[in-house]
């Protein structure tokens, strides 16, 4: 009887340990191997003075799988102004929200683009230059999968900051990243989740994403101002692309041939050529301007979900109501 005991127990513990190995990231060329334990955005520290209970803290969500991309619904979507709260510069802080069509009619889960605007500008530059109708028209006709788009403001620590502590790095990776993927159907797996910026917010985009690349997918510097002389080598992308470990990170730079930033970009990327680093490098015709990122949104749009266009996502339910404001 003891023997028997200890077999049904074995066998047990084999049947628990299949389950557990069963949920990982299909395989494609961009979702390879299984991705660690995310997740730096939501330390417990991070939590405790948000007052975030542990089921709104970001986790991997279960594991999409290959089916057919669904044909998109007639509904258009929608964009909504929301803001949470920060203990870094707040009490709040504002962000913009595009949530695609027939959003919340499936109880599915979506990948999520984080756009980060320049200096100056503020949350809606990125739909002045025309995101939002082109992530509409290319979903709507089946081109790109649905996908959320969320554009926070930078206020003063965007321009303030340079990375690290009481930045706009830990603004958006300790308090804006959990906010949204605790309030919108926001799929909370690092591989789900992408992150890139214009001017400014180009700095910012690569800053965050080589600094913590196991969370996120897929990072853009869109004509990004690499300007900051005086950061760290922890914090400057000049240094973090070739020193860090970025491990399956997708990059993507691109910048007009009359910008006038164009030195540090072409150095970025003759050195991570260099140092073998792999990355999409676009030069193009332009200059630091509106028209210029205007012409290229539909490419950033087609590259940031190329690895969601295969996915399914329907198969994690998902009832998060909309409870902010729409414009």
């Amino acid at each position: 009887m003891r023997f028997r005991g200890w077999v049904m127990m074995g066998l047990l513990l084999l049947a628990a340990l299949a389950c557990s190995n069963s949920a990982e990231l299909p395989d494609t060329d961009d979702l390879q191997q299984p991705v660690p334990e995310p997740v730096r955005p939501v330390t417990d520290h991070a939590a405790e003075r948000l007052q975030v209970s542990p089921s709104q803290k970001v986790q991997p969500t279960t594991t999409p799988t290959m089916l057919p991309t669904p044909t998109p619904c007639g509904e258009p979507g929608q964009l909504i102004v929301g803001d949470y709260e920060s203990v870094i510069e707040g009490p709040t802080r504002s962000y913009r929200i595009w949530l695609p069509p027939c959003y919340g009619q499936t109880g599915q889960l979506y990948p999520t683009i984080y756009l980060l605007h320049g200096n100056l500008r503020a949350e809606w530059e990125w739909e002045e230059v025309g995101m939002l109708e082109s992530a509409e028209a290319l979903i709507q006709a089946g081109e790109i999968p649905p996908v959320i788009i969320v554009m926070p403001d930078g206020r003063f620590a965007s321009v303030t900051t340079s990375g690290g502590p009481n930045s706009f790095e830990q603004i958006i990776l300790d308090e804006l990243i959990p906010h949204i993927e605790a309030t919108y159907c926001a799929a909370g797996h690092p591989r789900l989740r992408a992150i890139g910026g214009i001017s400014r917010g180009g700095y910012w985009s690569l800053e965050i994403a080589f600094r913590n690349p196991t969370l996120f997918a897929s990072v853009g510097g869109h004509a990004a101002t690499l300007l900051d002389y005086n950061d760290a080598p922890d914090i400057n992308p000049q240094h973090t692309s070739i020193n860090n470990d970025l491990g399956r990170l997708r990059i993507y730079l691109d910048i007009g041939e009359n910008d006038a930033a164009i030195g540090n970009t072409l150095l970025l990327h003759e050195n991570m050529e260099v140092a073998g680093v792999p990355h999409v490098w676009q030069l193009n015709e332009g200059g630091h301007a509106d028209p210029y990122w205007s012409q290229h949104v539909e490419e950033y749009l087609r590259w940031y979900t190329a690895p969601w266009q295969q996915l399914d996502l329907s198969i994690a339910s998902c009832n998060r109501p909309i409870a902010s404001e729409t414009e």
